[in-house]
């Protein structure tokens, strides 16, 4: 789908006490929205506006309009909880499930029990996977179940879009110094001018360097990004962005889980004296990637009623990860004759253990050297979107037409090492390790190299009948080419969407809709002499989700409710392999979730939420990571008037239910409940020295307050990667505005 970057609302002021300001836009909303003074008494209300979204249509629905569930993470939430990354900020949507991430570096999650580890950017689906900061991030938008319809091709559980900063039309300029426990480092500025009504421009930048509860680590990350917008005429603007990130961080694979003697596994952690913190890999260990995005867009609006908007961006990517992989897991009685990874006696090397039942047990697991080198990644995007409304006798309609097109190509040597055994190189002691025993050279590998074309349309139409009647009808057309080792036959595909939509009063929305995703099925293989073949004898991956719901507000508009009840149903997944491989059904979702948002009272903001997920895969199991339950709450009152004016105070809690470690169903990660808490106050000036209005604001923030133990995902079914939740972590912050 072409790229919908029209913001919210953002105001000039983030926090002030008891002033008269005016809402700060965009540049491109200045000419269609009045501006008009108002009093902000706390945190104005604008900044966790998330009542409106044009990320999955082309073009803005309010919350009753919308037939769909699409959640919003405004960037003041993320503020207030000193949310440094994306799947922090997830914690505030129902229904997500964390998974491996790749050892930590990248953003992977479940969203209504399906994986997802593509994020999307201002709506177009990002060719490069790393953890994402927030240093750049105006809001999060998280659309719920399949999204075909908007952006092609995507898993049916949802999607997730990030909305980028863009100039506002008022001046901006914030500054954040911010230190945490493990020597977490960072300094943000974002500053934003408008110049002469004709230009605006915005620069945001970040420097982060942090060390963490886990041996041997440091994470350093760079993000630079700038846009502008030039109002060309009073219809015409156009807008460029660029964005530039360089992070280094350890590629770390947690922890394991072992066989116990009731048949499940338990992760070690749990059952010895092995802490939390030691590293099973090696110093080397290392994730290091360069990415940059760049956009131009053009909006010109043809008359009141009609706008074109056209953009065409590119995303490059360089990237190096070296492992340490663990490969297999041994358990040894303690009479065994391991001398610092090798049997004593090759010849006769003993019997593992069939489960640790034993405090003097040995544990020992064999590794391997791994990683993709020279990784590049090329993308390029161009969109179109053409929006418009009209009416047919009383019938109105808000129509959108998109045609967008992506190119990405992919380069990369993944090389390898012999695993570890005993013998001939060492295995490695969980209870006592040796470090230093693997170098990070390799001696086998293979080069692969994918490219891939994308064309989609799409046509949707939100149809309004009366005040108690509106429907949302959308169709997709979707062609996509990969090319591995030769060209393969492109494949197409229809996604439709309707939704229904009834208001028995204007308050109360209730809708069903139906919607479809696809995923093309090819896969890559390597043979045993290293050749690289891309393969697609099937049609693609179908999804179908049915929908029904309830949408209401509070208090004027003041609070959101909405409660949905979604049926997912996975058709034409590919299992077995080679000439074996054949379509069967895939997995299956149902389940319900319940949301609410708001301010009920001045300085109070409320998020809430809960999700029941019930998972199935075609032999009955559940898949990992997924948990049935999840709930998120948060709330925080900032003081409006009297002698404590300008001070404020936050707690929340996150509950993730019981989750298997494997598809096998054979071993549990368990529940877990973790608490966080911000207090912070308004100071009455501001370091600039130019305006008492602009308070200096200091924070200190407090995270799993619990000091709880858990588990968050299995990267493996039988136990290898195990990653390891953060323990209680806190953070102090200073932030001037001038």
């Amino acid at each position: 789908m072409l790229s919908t970057r029209k913001h919210s609302r953002q105001l000039l002021l983030a926090t002030c006490a008891g002033i008269a300001i005016t809402p700060s836009l965009t540049l491109a909303q200045q000419d269609s929205e009045e501006l008009e003074e108002i009093v902000v008494l706390g945190t104005p209300p604008e900044r966790y506006e998330a009542g409106r979204s044009d990320s999955l249509t082309g073009f803005p629905l309010d919350f009753l309009d919308m037939p769909r569930i699409v959640e919003t993470i405004p960037e003041q939430l993320i503020l207030d909880q000193k949310v440094t990354e994306l799947d922090q900020a997830l914690r505030n949507v129902p229904g997500v499930s964390l998974s491996d991430g790749f050892g930590g570096t990248n953003d992977d999650f479940f969203l209504r029990g399906y994986r997802r580890n593509t994020v999307y950017r201002d709506g177009l689906r990002r060719r490069s996977n790393f953890k994402i900061n927030t240093t750049n991030i105006d809001r999060v938008e998280v659309i719920k179940g399949p999204a075909s319809i908007g952006f092609g091709q995507v898993e049916p559980g949802g999607l997730v879009n990030v909305v980028t900063k863009a100039p506002l039309a008022e001046p901006w300029n914030y500054v954040e110094l911010r230190g945490g426990r493990w020597n977490d480092l960072m300094t943000l500025l974002d500053i934003s001018r408008p110049v002469k009504d004709t230009f605006g421009f915005r620069a945001v930048a970040s420097l982060q360097d942090a060390e963490s509860f886990r041996d041997f680590t440091t994470i350093k990350r760079n993000v630079i990004a700038a846009s502008g917008e030039f109002r060309l005429t009073d219809s015409t603007s156009l807008g460029v962005s660029i964005e530039y990130r360089d992070e280094e961080r350890p590629l770390d694979r947690g922890t394991i889980a072992v066989a116990v003697p009731d048949g499940t596994r338990r992760v070690v952690n749990e059952i010895t004296d092995i802490p939390t913190s030691r590293r099973f890999g090696e110093d080397f260990e290392i994730f290091e990637t360069e990415f940059q995005f760049y956009s131009i867009d053009l909006s010109h609006a043809f008359s009141d009623n009609w706008t074109l908007r056209a953009s065409v961006a590119f995303e490059t990517s360089d990237s190096d990860d070296i492992q340490v992989r663990p490969r297999a897991v041994f358990v040894f009685d303690e009479s065994a004759q391991i001398i610092d990874g090798f049997f004593a006696d090759p010849m006769n090397i003993p019997t593992p253990e069939p489960f640790f039942d034993e405090d003097t047990d040995q544990i020992w697991i064999s590794r391997r050297v791994d990683g993709s080198q020279d990784r590049s990644i090329d993308a390029t995007f161009v969109n179109f979107l053409v929006t418009g409304e009209f009416e047919t006798g009383r019938v109105t309609h808000q129509l959108a037409f998109t045609a967008d097109y992506r190119e990405d190509e992919e380069t990369r040597f993944f090389g390898t090492t012999p695993n570890t055994n005993g013998v001939t190189t060492p295995l490695f002691n969980l209870r006592d390790p040796i470090y230093g025993q693997l170098q990070p050279g390799f001696t086998g590998g293979f080069d692969t190299a994918t490219d891939t074309d994308e064309y989609g349309f799409a046509i949707q139409d939100f149809v309004r009948f009366n005040d108690k009647f509106a429907a949302l009808v959308g169709l997709r057309f979707d062609e996509a080419d990969a090319d591995g080792s030769g060209p393969l036959d492109s494949k197409s595909e229809l996604s439709p969407q309707v939704g229904v939509l009834f208001s028995p009063t204007e308050n109360v929305s209730v809708f069903a809709s139906y919607a479809e995703a696809f995923v093309p099925n090819t896969s890559l293989s390597v043979d045993l002499d290293g050749n690289v073949s891309v393969t697609d004898p099937f049609d693609p991956e179908n999804s179908k989700q049915f929908e029904v719901g309830v949408k209401t507000q509070f208090l004027d508009g003041k609070l959101n409710l909405s409660v949905a009840g979604f049926d997912i149903k996975k058709e034409n997944v590919v299992i077995g392999s080679g000439d074996e491989a054949m379509l069967a059904d895939g997995q299956d979702a149902s389940g319900f979730e319940v949301s609410l948002t708001g301010q009920p009272i001045p300085g109070m903001n409320l998020v809430v939420g809960y999700a029941n997920v019930d998972t199935e895969l075609p032999d009955g199991t559940t898949p990992r990571n997924v948990a049935d339950d999840t709930f998120n709450g948060w709330i925080s009152y900032e003081v409006q008037e009297g002698s404590l004016a300008g001070f404020g105070f936050g707690g929340g809690v996150f509950y993730s239910g019981d989750r298997f470690g494997d598809n096998a169903n054979t071993w549990r990660l368990g529940s877990y409940t973790t608490y966080d808490a911000s207090v912070w106050y308004n100071l009455p000036f501001s370091f600039s020295g130019r305006d008492e209005s602009l308070p200096t604001r200091v924070q200190l923030s407090g995270k799993n307050l619990g000091d709880e133990e858990y588990f968050p995902a299995s990267g493996f079914n039988n136990g290898q990667r195990v990653n390891i939740g953060t323990p209680r972590a806190w953070f102090l912050s200073v932030t001037t505005r001038w």
